[in-house]
This record gives C-alpha cells, structure tokens and sequence, in this order.
C-alpha cells in the first residue's frame, strides 16, 4: 500500500480541479470586496495564496500582473490588486490579511471565520449628483431631438404622398 507521506496541502473534501476553482472565487471575490465570510479552513488556505499574490503584486511589473492574472482568471481583479491594494501595503513584506472567527454554521456547525485584507480598500470615486443630473438632461434632450425628427420625417412623407396622388 502506498503511503502519504509529505503530503501537506489541504484537500478542502474536493478534487484538484474544484478546490483550484473554489480558491479562485474566494480569492476574487476578497479582492473586490476587501473581507469574505467562509469556513476557518477555507480561510487559512485562501490566506497562503493571498499572500503570495499580493507579494508578486508589489513588484509592479507587467509579468507579475500578466502572471496574477493567469491565476485568477480575471484581469479585473488582478489589475485592482496590483494597482489599489499593493500600493496600500507598500511596507509590508507579509501578512497582508487576518483571519477573525466569527460564529459557528447552524447547519452543520462549521466554526466560521472572516477574512479581511489587513489594509481597507480605497473608496471607488463616485460621481456626484449633479453630473448624474447632467446626463440624464442629455439623455432626455437627445431622445426628443430623435422624436421630433421622426415626427418631421412622418409628415414629409405624408406630404410627398398626398402630392403624388393628386398629380
């Protein structure tokens, strides 16, 4: 019989290809919103790739990026973590995240835990009220300008039309 000797990785009850896609979600999703609530296991290992990620990220090259990106599948994410997040963690050589047990799970008592980047995400800029106003002014002028063009069209062709038929 052989024997697993050496084997460290934690299997999370899924085969290789489920755990990868499942480590991926929770990665991206931690990325976008800056804390995620799973299970304390998920947490430790989601952790580990984290922080191996946001090491390449502070180097700042176009191969890390390309290589973040290969990994999560998702160049969104990968350019928010090397543009916002590892710029934030400037000084830090690790520990980029903690882990918080929160409670246990109702259904089947898994103790639960919070992960969250140690650094908060920087606020996404939003536009004010005014330039929203703006816009929607010029949606509603332009789709009266459509109207009034299709009116003008309708009545220049009942007018061609009447004129022919009284030839």
């Amino acid at each position: 019989m052989s024997r697993r000797h050496n084997v460290r990785s934690i299997a999370l009850s899924r085969n290789y290809n489920q755990r990868k896609a499942l480590i991926k979600g929770l990665l991206n999703a931690l990325i976008e919103h800056g804390h995620i609530n799973t299970t304390v296991t998920r947490a430790k290992v989601t952790k580990g790739y984290f922080d191996k990620l946001a090491a390449k990220a502070q180097k700042k090259d176009i191969h890390s990026r390309r290589q973040i990106a290969a990994f999560l599948s998702s160049p969104k994410s990968a350019n928010k973590l090397v543009d916002l997040i590892a710029p934030s963690m400037a000084g830090r050589t690790g520990g980029f995240t903690t882990i918080k047990k929160t409670n246990i799970r109702r259904g089947d008592a898994s103790p639960m835990a919070t992960l969250e980047l140690c650094v908060p995400l920087p606020e996404p800029v939003k536009e004010d009220n005014k330039d929203k106003k703006d816009k929607k002014e010029k949606a509603k002028e332009s789709k009266k300008v459509k109207k009034e063009s299709k009116v003008k069209a309708k009545k220049t062709a009942k007018t061609k039309a009447t004129k022919t038929t009284k030839k």
